[in-house]
């Protein structure tokens, strides 16, 4: 595969992938991170949020994922209208469903990362520097966050149509709403639950 194409299918898939297909495969990404992200002690708690958590089940990672996204669709469903109008709503379902891809590889690694006990951690939290693996999936999830922001960003664009500052602007915008948005769900649905 060329380095141009290979480029294109990581980060911008949606000029092939979009709607309902890449609706399909982005629900078997999401569901591959609740399962594994659960039995590996990660949860994925915001749009573009990952914490480590000792203590979850399937129900409570798979609560956080859909209002994860949940959250990020419909943010960028309205902030497609305000720029672009007119567009399919199965896209922009697609494309951002499938953005949160990346986000697997966290899970995974958290499957095979030895975390310190959180006594311990909250006693000295440089105690966490002592476990290579958590310090791995720490530096990780700082490019695998980009990738999935770039992701959305691109399946954005591609669903919307819209270029230029105002895209750029209305996406950033976007992102944060929908983060904010999606921790305060969290915070009030898993209060009553």
């Amino acid at each position: 595969m060329k380095s141009k194409n290979l480029s294109e299918f990581l980060f911008n898939p949606f000029t092939r992938i979009a709607g309902w297909q890449a609706f399909g495969i982005g629900l078997i990404f999401i569901a591959l991170m609740g399962v594994i992200g659960t039995y590996a002690n990660i949860i994925f708690d915001g749009v573009i949020d990952m914490h480590i958590e000792h203590e979850t089940t399937l129900t409570h990672s798979f609560i956080l994922l859909a209002i994860d996204i949940i959250s990020l669709v419909f943010v960028m469903f309205v902030a497609g209208l305000f720029i672009a109008g007119k567009f399919r709503f199965v896209d922009i379902l697609g494309t951002m469903t499938l953005s949160k891809a990346p986000f697997l590889l966290l899970a995974i690694v958290g499957f095979f990362t030895k975390m310190p006990d959180m006594s311990d951690v909250l006693k000295d939290p440089f105690i966490m520097l002592s476990s290579p693996s958590l310090v791995f999936l720490l530096l990780l999830s700082l490019p695998v966050i980009l990738w999935s922001i770039a992701l959305m960003y691109n399946g954005f664009k591609v669903s919307t149509g819209a270029k230029g500052t105002k895209l750029t602007i209305t996406f950033i915008t976007a992102v944060f709403v929908a983060e904010i948005i999606s921790k305060v769900l969290i915070h009030f649905i898993l209060k009553r639950l």
